[in-house]
């Protein structure tokens, strides 16, 4: 079975989430589509790259067009913390007694740049999965707090 291809995006728990304004990164080719992972460093955020860590949140705009939304050219990014609940795709098929509870790493697809769950790395692990839709292939994930920059909680 083909398992879906979408962007990542906060499933349930926005309770949990704010939506803070950041310094979008300079450097070409770093733009941000919506659904993509970002990290902050230097109070730059910039689209995530392999294994990320000091991950800030989701962004929820196209940067480049989301640089006009502000005076000061700053875009909105969906922070979260460990609470907030997103659903992603994998290449894989969920099964509940095989991946429900279980922390794997993230990867970010190469030709459409969605997120998603990788099961085969269970090394440098990112989120933790928390519920499944077998029968439509989607997979709700809690980042681990220790990879957050903005949690005190370790996990």
């Amino acid at each position: 079975m083909a398992q879906p291809t979408f962007p990542a995006r906060v499933a349930y728990g926005y309770e949990f989430t704010t939506v803070e304004e950041y310094t979008p990164s300079a450097t070409a080719g770093e733009t941000m589509a919506y659904g993509e992972i970002c990290t902050l460093a230097a109070n730059v955020v910039k689209r995530a790259g392999a294994d990320p860590t000091s991950i800030i949140g989701l962004s929820e705009v196209d940067s480049e067009k989301a640089k006009g939304l502000t005076p000061n050219g700053k875009i909105p990014i969906r922070v979260f913390s460990e609470k907030a609940t997103l659903v992603m795709g994998s290449d894989t098929v969920p099964v509940e007694a095989t991946h429900l509870n279980v922390a794997y790493g993230i990867v970010r697809d190469g030709t459409t740049g969605f997120w998603k769950v990788d099961v085969s790395d269970t090394t440098n692990t990112r989120v933790v999965v928390v519920r499944l839709n077998v029968a439509e292939g989607l997979w709700y994930v809690r980042f681990l707090g220790a990879n957050l920059a903005d949690s005190g909680i370790v996990s």
